[in-house]
Parts: C-alpha cells; structure tokens; sequence
C-alpha cells in the first residue's frame, strides 16, 4: 500500500459534520486554520481509511502526513 495520502481527504468535525476534500488545493481554499493534533475530537481519513495529520495554517497546507510517519 502507498506510503502517501491518497485523496479525497474527509474530516468529521466535532460536531459530527463530514467534508470531503479532493486535492491539497481544496485543503487550502476551504480550511483556513485547521490542525488535527490540536483537534482531537475531529477525525481525519484519507481515501483508503488511514488516519492523517492535517495542518492547514492561513490557507496555506503545511502538513498532510499519515498518522505514524514524518
């Protein structure tokens, strides 16, 4: 299996809303700050259900790793 994220990107917010993002573009243009470390009620998946580490920092995608990896 790929080491890499593989889009779409879902995150189900604490409130228990879903959104689902289809590339890093859509990352950036729709979550302005958003960092799932510091979120731990909102759960974030890549295309194949692995766990992801999401950073969005004023627009702008800083990190889309999978949990576990640098």
């Amino acid at each position: 299996m790929s080491e890499e994220v593989q889009f779409p990107v879902s995150v189900t917010f604490e409130d228990g809303t879903k959104e689902q993002y289809a590339d890093a573009a859509d990352l950036e243009m729709n979550l302005e700050d958003f960092d799932s470390a510091s979120s731990p009620d909102c759960h974030v998946l890549d295309a194949s259900g692995r766990e992801v580490h999401l950073e969005v920092r004023l627009l702008s995608l800083k990190r889309l790793t999978l949990k576990g990896k640098s």
